[in-house]
């Protein structure tokens, strides 16, 4: 195991990869959340939805294979499931469309992520509901963040009990 950072300088880059997730999954969102009606669709959406499946695959085997520091690993982990998967949910539900295409009542592309953020923690208020396949997407989003969240959470204890042993 690599020496946990402790400077701003060792955390460089680390914060600019985070800045990077943050970045690439509001420029997604904000992309294909404004198509037009004529240009999102079931086309659009499925390759956004490939695309997330992709991100979700690469990041996961990125952080369990390269990133050696476990405080590194828990901030990009944070980062990553806290802001960057919803929004690129809410991106996808957007490719597919509104009025009532994707996400039954969603009017613009605050209520996907609204919604993207309800369905994510499991919270689902029922306000909005999935159609078609974006039923199977939110689906997976809700499995998504059920692991992702364990994940998190587990990490965090295990660095935090791990810290407070040593004394």
């Amino acid at each position: 195991m690599s020496r946990e950072p402790r400077t701003l300088e060792e955390w460089k880059s680390t914060l600019v990869a985070a800045l990077g997730l943050v970045i690439a999954s509001f420029l997604a969102w904000y992309g294909l959340s404004r198509l037009s009606e004529a240009a999102a669709g079931d086309t659009i959406g499925t390759i956004a939805a490939v695309g997330l499946v992709i991100w979700i695959v690469s990041q996961s085997w990125f952080y369990m294979t390269q990133v050696k520091s476990p405080r590194r690993l828990l901030f990009l982990m944070g980062v990553s499931f806290i802001q960057v998967v919803p929004f690129l949910f809410a991106a996808v539900y957007g490719a597919f469309g509104y009025q009532d295409l994707c996400v039954l009542g969603a009017q613009g592309p605050a209520d996907a992520l609204y919604f993207s953020y309800v369905t994510f923690t499991t919270v689902g208020y029922g306000d909005l509901s999935p159609v078609g396949l974006c039923r199977a997407l939110a689906a997976a989003e809700a499995v998504t963040g059920y692991i992702l969240l364990g994940l998190f959470v587990a990490a965090a204890v295990t660095i935090y009990s791990h810290t407070h042993n040593r004394s």
